[in-house]
């Protein structure tokens, strides 16, 4: 079972490596959904890490996932960053505005990415489409192996029927792996009853400022005073976990 961890700082990086996952997904703001990460983080990281894979968020802006020509160059100059940085893969998705995969756009990032040597999720844009079994197989025929889904709904707990029809649907033709709400509570029974082989989480704490003054007539945020960080004991457990129902299975 592989575990991929969501993260927007060197410091989760390296939190997600001791607690034993096998992938990043890196980006930042988290609050947006995430949007692709600064070229100086995306080099740390692949720099830093020795046995997390690095996959890199390419997502130019929030909002929708209906891209113009311009926005797609930029998402394509990302790809070509994070490759020279030493990515083994990236994590992007694009929809036309009927609500479908748009394969047109998508299929240029495939045949980017294995030029590059790269692997391509599409990330849960998926779950805004129209129609998840058809897009499924667009995904298929545009030769995607791997989709991050919560099943169309806000989380993976609430999705879980539609995930486990989709990792039927798409068996060795393409990897559909939960995310969205998976965390060291539940990652074993998303696995169980998905049938899944991957599963992606956050695995966040709050983390206090060491700020000793502190300004209270400016703020920048909802909290200026902590952020949130991966933990990396929620990892380790949630691998212990995955790591007993594979043993169980076999």
């Amino acid at each position: 079972m592989i575990v991929e961890v969501c993260v927007d700082s060197l410091e989760s990086a390296l939190a997600t490596e001791q607690g034993g996952a096998d992938r990043v997904e890196l980006c930042s703001s988290l609050g947006e959904g995430g949007l692709t990460p600064s070229h100086g983080l995306v080099s740390a990281v692949c720099r830093s890490l020795t046995q997390c894979r690095v996959h890199v968020l390419i997502r130019s802006r929030p909002g929708d996932f209906l891209y113009s020509p311009q926005e797609l160059q930029v998402m394509r100059a990302d790809v070509l960053h994070a490759a020279s940085c030493g990515a083994h893969g990236v994590v992007l998705g694009m929809l036309t505005p009927a609500g479908e995969v748009d394969a047109d756009a998508l299929r240029p990032f495939v045949e980017l990415c294995s030029a590059l040597g790269l692997d391509l999720t599409f990330h849960r844009a998926f779950d805004l489409v129209k129609d998840q079994q058809k897009a499924l197989d667009d995904l298929v025929a545009c030769r995607v192996r791997r989709v991050l889904s919560s099943g169309g709904q806000q989380t993976v707990m609430e999705g879980l029927q539609q995930l486990a029809a989709l990792v039927a649907q798409g068996s060795s033709r393409i990897s559909v792996m939960p995310g969205g709400g998976v965390d060291a509570d539940n990652a074993a029974t998303v696995a169980r009853v998905t049938g899944c082989s991957e599963v992606h989480g956050t695995f966040k704490r709050s983390v206090p400022s060491n700020m000793q003054y502190r300004h209270a007539s400016v703020s920048f945020g909802s909290d200026d005073w902590s952020h949130t960080a991966t933990d990396a004991a929620a990892v380790a457990r949630a691998r212990q976990q995955l790591s007993q129902l594979d043993g169980s299975m076999e």
